[in-house]
């Protein structure tokens, strides 16, 4: 009967644990919400923007005829961090083409039988 009364009580324990961990990460959780708000409407405006492009257009345009200083002076900006993402991009896609767990997985792609993995 002592095992059946240790069991019990290490259940008891573990379902106390159990909870405080929830507790623990529910409090984690929402210190990041806000975050995660902020983040989860900024992919959905940047989906819907480009799901419309005129829009963009419209925007780049009025502001470069009502404000054409500051259009010039963000153009620059944008042009500079458009070339320095375009730059981080190919360096990380020559280290990830190096990587020997993607050359294992196109190796094992070619090897393997079958028309339906074959890398083009």
């Amino acid at each position: 009967m002592s095992s059946l009364a240790d069991i019990l009580e290490r259940r008891a324990r573990l379902i106390a644990e159990a909870e405080e961990q929830r507790l623990a990460l529910g409090e984690g959780i929402a210190a990041c919400r806000s975050l995660l708000v902020v983040a989860d409407r900024s992919i959905a405006l940047a989906a819907w923007l480009r799901a419309k492009p005129y829009v963009v257009v419209a925007l780049v345009t009025a502001i470069a005829v009502l404000r054409p200083r500051f259009a010039l002076v963000w153009s620059g900006r944008l042009i500079t961090l458009w070339r320095i993402g375009q730059l981080l991009h190919h360096a990380l896609k020559l280290v990830a083409d190096r990587l020997p767990e993607k050359r294992t997985y196109e190796a094992n792609l070619q090897d393997a039988p079958g028309p339906s993995r074959q890398t083009p």
